[in-house]
């Protein structure tokens, strides 16, 4: 049976699918004619056709300046690309990459709304999940590589702090042990400077005080 937070994330799921269904790739977009054939160029320049879930991964994994217009190619990907990532894509935050190159935030209202409006339904589902596909600390991580800040999601656990959330917040210390004793952050893909991360590290560093004091 589906929980009411499983549905809030397929009704942000399938926003994304209406919003961005039937865009494409560029025309003449043609990669680097090694990395994808193609037979998977042409895939990404058509609409409406499905698109291969691994086809979908290496898009998103690429480097953004792999692509001629990689915010359209983005778009292109991105009804199957939230599907992946709510199914526990391991490499989520290197996908997130992808998002963050790709400027969602700046799009056009409805775009940047749906994005959104997926990553927080993902974020909140997996902080009321006792076993998510992928751990809470990843995709915490994930949410913060795409927006290229913490302060969204930092701001969504202090919400949920019940006994699941406090548990995933007990196991992502434990996952993030040695970055909290140096001031190297766990943001393998952060899209910014360094400066910014490690200003968004030392802010998590500070939430997380708060919540050890509050304990």
């Amino acid at each position: 049976m589906t929980s009411p937070d499983g549905y809030v994330l397929a009704a942000a799921m399938a926003r994304v699918a209406t919003t961005f269904g039937g865009m494409t790739a560029q025309a003449d977009e043609a990669s680097c004619g090694r990395c994808f054939d193609e037979g998977e160029v042409e895939l990404l320049r058509t609409p409406g056709v499905p698109l291969p879930t691994d086809l979908v991964r290496r898009v998103a994994q690429k480097d953004p300046f792999h692509w001629d217009d990689q915010p359209a190619i983005i778009r292109r990907v991105l009804p199957h690309l939230v599907v992946v990532l709510a199914e526990g894509e391991v490499e989520s935050d290197l996908m997130a990459r992808g998002l963050a190159a790709a400027g969602w935030s700046r799009w056009p209202r409805e775009q940047a709304g749906a994005v959104a409006g997926f990553l927080d339904a993902w974020w909140t589902q997996t902080l009321r999940t006792k076993s998510p596909p992928i751990s809470a600390c990843a995709v915490f991580e994930s949410c913060v590589t795409a927006s290229s800040s913490v302060t969204p999601w930092l701001a969504r656990w202090e919400v949920e702090m019940g006994p699941v959330a406090r548990r995933h917040l007990a196991d992502s210390l434990g996952w993030w042990r040695e970055e909290l004793t140096s001031d190297d952050s766990p943001f393998t893909w952060w899209w910014g400077t360094e400066v910014e991360e490690r200003a968004a590290w030392h802010e998590v560093k500070r939430w997380l005080a708060g919540q050890a004091r509050a304990t």
